[in-house]
């Protein structure tokens, strides 16, 4: 046997090894990760101009109500006349015919009993509506994701135009809905041209569990 084919041989336990400990390194920092992506958070929206729309959207916080996101008060509170405030994590949407797997957008949408529905983006009105599996998908489900600073929502599928193409529309006077702007054309073809629409980012505002309140006095 020459020399390099001992030194290849030798070196397999070695390797193999390394390997392991490199994929169960993987596994460990995958599962941190799983684990701070389902941390619960509000949806936030923030607004940069100085328009009056701009000025009353900014700081707003998501509600859903009646299938839809809306944009809530910066004060909004839970169950009251504007909706469910959205509590919301990261899960992998269980979807054999998507591979790898998405990364989804999960909200609990009432409390009692508590129930959970995917966040998802229809794809034939382009509005952010939430549902279960059955209702979502059909539609565009992710991937969903966060910023680089994991501050802002981001809206990650390729064949969108772009990552962070939220719009507030104002459906009724003072009613704003959400929608995403999935061809980078101000949603042209889905709204009138005329209705009022404002771009917006969606920002994470963790949940205050009572265990972290209690730790924090």
């Amino acid at each position: 046997m020459d020399m390099i084919a001992l030194l290849i041989i030798t070196a397999i336990p070695t390797t193999a090894g390394v390997a392991q400990a490199i994929s169960a390194q993987r596994n460990k920092d995958k599962e941190k990760i799983d684990e701070r992506r389902m941390k619960k958070f509000h949806l936030d929206v923030r607004c940069a101009g100085d328009s009056k729309q701009a000025k009353e959207l900014n700081g707003g916080r998501i509600v859903v109500k009646a299938d839809r996101l809306w944009v809530g008060p910066p004060d909004v509170v839970q169950k009251g006349d504007y909706g469910y405030v959205a509590e919301s994590f990261y899960i992998e949407y269980p979807d054999p015919e998507r591979a790898p797997a998405p990364l989804g957008l999960v909200s609990q949408v009432w409390d009692d009993p508590p129930l959970l529905n995917w966040i998802y983006v229809d794809k034939d009105t382009m509005e952010l509506k939430y549902g279960g599996k059955s209702a979502s998908i059909a539609h565009h489900i992710g991937p969903w994701d966060w910023s680089q600073d994991e501050e802002q929502v981001v809206f990650d599928d390729m064949e969108a135009a772009f990552i962070n193409a939220f719009y507030a529309v104002e459906r009724l006077p003072g009613k704003w809905q959400l929608f995403f702007d999935w061809k980078g054309d101000q949603l042209a073809g889905y709204l009138p041209a005329k209705m009022n629409k404002v771009q917006v980012e969606l920002h994470r505002n963790m949940v205050v569990t009572a265990e972290e309140a209690e730790t924090a006095t």
